[in-house]
Order: structure tokens, then C-alpha cells, then sequence
């Protein structure tokens, strides 16, 4: 029988991943499998495909051998010290690690005043919230807060009235809306929610002789009433709306319940992730992760919430135990696009996902070390642009950032293990393959990359078959590949694995024979 040359460019899969469809109608640009890289070059902004950034330690010291509970950053406005400062600022970060609070710099950890074993060590993440400079914390058992300025912790004391607690229990949940520290998260009174007065943290005198419309406020003595749910996090939205992520549904605040605001439902039956399951994005989207597993983008007001992982990688995260796994998502500015960090509090292995607004598209990453997995994630904005990236508090007590400046090419000095598999190659109706040729070309800095051929009579075979052939493709262009492999479906993956090295995809030509059926191509 005759045979059919067709020759083709393989582009990068800037779908990502999708595990949605049967294996023969993988769609057209998506990925079958794929770790740590991304559709956008991390170091060069290009869309050509690329390992993703590796992390590097932001200092080398840590407060305790134990996972970091909570980070955070305050800002205040400093003196320029001659002409050639602009915006003069003051920006410090801190952390809880083991119920100890400290202030952190690239130098190291200072210890606050007060500071050793002032929260409860025993919890796996604190939050916390800043009101005019001031950081007061929730960890279920403290009432603590922390002065910037000062570096000192005191007791976070109520005057007038009661701070937010039931018996023993006391929040576990805290934001800032509107000027007053929202907290909830109380054990034994689930669907309450507290405010202070607008403006002053210390009032929670809910019947003041004066009532007005900046006093402290809770679910139990307003007309809005409590959460018909039980609360799962909170968002402060804008000064209109506080979202509450409930357990199988979502309701908002609309409005201050000080001067008539009331609860609405936004969702029937989606509900939030325990913690802070949110990120919002510049554009005004929230981001969450649900409580039947999933990822969601809603904005308050608008459409109902909708699914980004539906269709594409829903069941990656139908096994996850919401009990025992913390959930983090977090918006990257320089990547444009969302982290969704799910660590197992045993301390194990787990993947992570990131989620490409640009092109819609989900990839998976992957530490080799579990310690690096992040029970605490910031933005943060420093002045200069190293300073203006996500710091990720992990589970072994080192707060780490993505290196996109001065790259390692490691996770912290580990191997990232980076892959992507390319294909299926098959044509319309799927007839028998020779393949004749492969040509490919990276970016003329890229480290090595290791190939591998994989052919099989259907999709799901011949990504389970063993390889027909590997080989290596270096920086710059390839001499041509022309081992042959044979079948109705191939696959081509690469990968590096080596420490210290990164890699840069450019283009991959294809030149396949066909023993019947037409030329038309799908891949």
C-alpha cells in the first residue's frame, strides 16, 4: 500500500493538562502528562514552553524546626532619606513559626518582644490581619497581637466589651472589612461571625448606651443574623461585600450590618475549603477552592461561581482529604496566574497545581522534598524586584520565594524533575504511523534534554509502553533524529531531571508516514 508523507510542527501544548476525554480524542493542544513546567518561559516571559522557577531559601536561618504557621508583611510610610527616593516606605515581614512571632529580612529572624511561644504551637496554620499597622492574630486558643513599629507582642484586650470566644473555644478566623477585625471560626458557635467597631479593634461593645453605625457587630444581635452555614473562611471582598465560604455553600455580606446590611446567598451548593481557601486576582476574579474538591472563579455580583477544573482535571483533586490537607492558593503577578498548594499535615508527598489565566491551562508541580510544601504563602512587595515575588513558609521552618532573577535552577538545591509529553501524534481516522524524522530546536542557553519515543496501537497503550527509543537534544538546533517507530498512535516526552539546570523549548518538526487514510492531521 502506498504511503502518505506528512510533515508537521509539534507546538508546545499550551491547553496543559487534560484528563477529561478518552485517551484516542486527546484534544488538540493539551497534554497528556506533565510536571514543574509551564507555557511561559518563567525567566523570559516568552510563550515556547519551559521548566518552571525553582525556589531558593530568602534566608538561611529559621525560628524552629517545625512548619511555618502564618506570614505577613506591614507597611508604613517612612522619611526619603535625600532626592533620589521617591516613595519612602517601611516594609516588614513576619512569621509565626511554633507559636513563636518574628520579624524576617534576607538577613534572618529577630524574635519580637514577648514574642517566644506567644501562639499556640500546636496548630497548623495561625491567620492573622493588620488594622493600622497592628497585626492581631487567631489561633483558636490565644489573644495576641503584634505592634510593627515596636516588635513587640501583648495581649489583645477588649475595651469596652468582650473579645469574640465561647467557653474556651476562641477564633480561628480573622480579616480585615470595612476598618473592623471580622473574626469567626469558633468551635462551639460555627455560623457566628464577629466585628469590631469600624476603626478601633479593642471596641467590641455590641450594646453601646449610644448605638451608631461604626459599633462592634456580630451574626447574633444583628438583623442579618448568623451564617446559615457553618463558616469555612471568609473574604473581604470590597467595602460592600465580605464572602462567606461555607461548608456546602456560599453566602455574602452585602453592605455594613451596622446600617441595615444583610446576608445573601451567592451558592446552593458549593461551599469553601476550611482556612484561607481564597486568592483574588487584579482584575477583580476570586479564585477558591470548593469543598467537593475543584478550583472556582467567581466574581460577587455576578455570574454563579464557575469551575476551572472541570473538563480538565477535576478528579486530580476528587481523592484529596479536605480533614488532613491544608489548601493555600495564592496569585502570581509576575506569572499571571494562581498557585494551588495542597499539603498533607503528615508531612508526606503531594502535587501541586498552577493555573495559567493566559491560556486557561493547569500544570502540576512537583518538590522533590516534601519539607518545601508551604503551610504559609505571601505576596510580597518589596522595592526592588527581587523583593516583588510569593514567599512560601514550609513545612521543615525555611521560608523560601520562586528564583525568577537570579535562578538556581533547583529547588533549593534539590533536582527539579521537569517533563511534558507531546502527542499523541495520530492522524484523522487514525491509520498506521511510520515515524520518519524528528528535528528539534531549544534556546541556545537551555541545559540538556533527554527524549523518549513511545508508539502503541492505541493512546493508552503506547503511553504505557516501554520507549522504542531515547536519545539527548542539546542547546540550539538538532541534527536530525530518523530512528524509526511504528503505530497508530507516538508520543514523544521530554524531560530533565538534573540539578542545577533548566531548559527552554523552541520548536519540534515531525515527519510521520501513513499506510491509509488521509492527510489531515490531529494531535
Amino acid at each position: 500500500m502506498p504511503r502518505k508523507r506528512t510533515r508537521f510542527h509539534m507546538p508546545w501544548p499550551s491547553g496543559g493538562l487534560v484528563l477529561s476525554t478518552s485517551h484516542e480524542d486527546q484534544p488538540r493542544g493539551t497534554t497528556v502528562d506533565c510536571q514543574n513546567v509551564r507555557v511561559y518561559d518563567p525567566l523570559t516571559g516568552r510563550a515556547r514552553g519551559a521548566q518552571r522557577a525553582g525556589l531558593a531559601k530568602y534566608n538561611s536561618a529559621r525560628t524552629a524546626d517545625s512548619q511555618v504557621q502564618d506570614m505577613g508583611v506591614v507597611v508604613a510610610r517612612d522619611t526619603p532619606a535625600d532626592q533620589e527616593e521617591v516613595g519612602a516606605r517601611t516594609v516588614t515581614a513576619y512569621a509565626v513559626t511554633s507559636g513563636t512571632v518574628a520579624t524576617f529580612t534576607t538577613s534572618g529572624f529577630t524574635t519580637a518582644t514577648n514574642g517566644s511561644g506567644a501562639l499556640s504551637s500546636s496548630v497548623p496554620v495561625v491567620f492573622s490581619t493588620e488594622l493600622f499597622g497592628v497585626i492581631y492574630f487567631a489561633d483558636g486558643a490565644a489573644e495576641k497581637k503584634w505592634t510593627a513599629s515596636t516588635n513587640t507582642v501583648a495581649a489583645w484586650a477588649a475595651s469596652p466589651g468582650t473579645l469574640p470566644t465561647s467557653g474556651s473555644n476562641k477564633p480561628r478566623l480573622i480579616e480585615t472589612w470595612r476598618s473592623r477585625i471580622v473574626t469567626s471560626g469558633i468551635s462551639a458557635d460555627a455560623h457566628n461571625w464577629f466585628m469590631s467597631a469600624a476603626g478601633n479593634p479593642l471596641d467590641w461593645d455590641y450594646s453601646p448606651t449610644t448605638e451608631t453605625a461604626i459599633q462592634a457587630v456580630a451574626g447574633n444581635n444583628t438583623d442579618a443574623g448568623k451564617s446559615p452555614d457553618i463558616i469555612n473562611s471568609m473574604c473581604p471582598y470590597n467595602d460592600d461585600v465580605l464572602i462567606f465560604f461555607g461548608d456546602h455553600t456560599i453566602h455574602q455580606m452585602t453592605g455594613d450590618p451596622a446600617e441595615g446590611g444583610r446576608i445573601d446567598l451567592v451558592s446552593s451548593t458549593i461551599g469553601g475549603a476550611w482556612g484561607r481557601c481564597w486568592a483574588k486576582a487584579p482584575d477583580g476574579a476570586v479564585y477558591f477552592y470548593g469543598s467537593r474538591g475543584g478550583v472556582y472563579r467567581m466574581a460577587p455580583g455576578g455570574s454563579p461561581p464557575e469551575s476551572l477544573t472541570e473538563g480538565a482535571i477535576e478528579e486530580k483533586f476528587k481523592s484529596i482529604n479536605m480533614n488532613t490537607t491544608l489548601v493555600r492558593l495564592i496569585w502570581s503577578d509576575r506569572e499571571k496566574g494562581l498557585y494551588v498548594f495542597l499539603t498533607p499535615l503528615d508531612g508526606s508527598a503531594t502535587t501541586n497545581y498552577f493555573f495559567d489565566s493566559r491560556s486557561g491551562s493547569w500544570w502540576l508541580d512537583k518538590f522533590t522534598t516534601a519539607g518545601h510544601n508551604p503551610t504559609s504563602v505571601l505576596t510580597f512587595d518589596g522595592d526592588t524586584s527581587s523583593d516583588r515575588t510569593l514567599l512560601m513558609g514550609g513545612q521543615d521552618g525555611y521560608v523560601r520565594k520562586f528564583d525568577y532573577d537570579t535562578p538556581a535552577n533547583a529547588d533549593d538545591g534539590v533536582a527539579i524533575d521537569s517533563y511534558i509529553w507531546l502527542g499523541p501524534i495520530q492522524l484523522t481516522n487514525k491509520p498506521k504511523l511510520m515515524l520518519r524524522e524528528l528535528n528539534a530546536a531549544f534556546d541556545t542557553a537551555s541545559n540538556d534534554v533527554s527524549f523518549a519515543v513511545y508508539a502503541g496501537e492505541s493512546s493508552q497503550v503506547a503511553k504505557a509502553a516501554t520507549a522504542k527509543f531515547t536519545g539527548t537534544w542539546v542547546a540550539g538546533r538538532n541534527k536530525s533524529e530518523r530512528r524509526r517507530a511504528t503505530g497508530h498512535n507516538l508520543f514523544v516526552r521530554l524531560r530533565n531531571n538534573t540539578n542545577s539546570q533548566k531548559w527552554q523549548y523552541e520548536f519540534m518538526g515531525v515527519s510521520v508516514d501513513s499506510f491509509d487514510g488521509p492527510r489531515a492531521r490531529q494531535w
